[in-house]
């Protein structure tokens, strides 16, 4: 019974440990990506394609830019990026 109990404890432990491998920040999804591939405010133009080969991770989801911070935005954060680097 004891051999039982302790085999269904590592069961759990090890469901929550994979479960966890996968949590993003706020604005990142879990895909085959690169950091090199998320956009950023000096790249949201860009057309071109990314040829970094393909890794599982957190990187940023539809509609958000990599900040300089390394967390992951709104898009629109680009425009008053852009906004106040004119008013100086």
């Amino acid at each position: 019974m004891k051999v039982i109990c302790v085999g269904l404890l590592v069961c759990i432990f090890a469901l929550f440990a994979v479960q966890g491998a996968d949590v993003c920040r706020f604005g990142e999804r879990w895909r085959c990506g690169s950091v090199e591939c998320d956009k950023t405010c000096g790249t949201l133009t860009s057309t071109s394609d990314c040829t970094v080969t393909c890794t599982n991770g957190c990187y940023c989801a539809p509609g958000f830019v990599r900040t300089a911070f390394g967390s992951c935005s709104p898009r629109f954060v680009c425009r008053y990026k852009s906004a106040s680097s004119r008013k100086t």
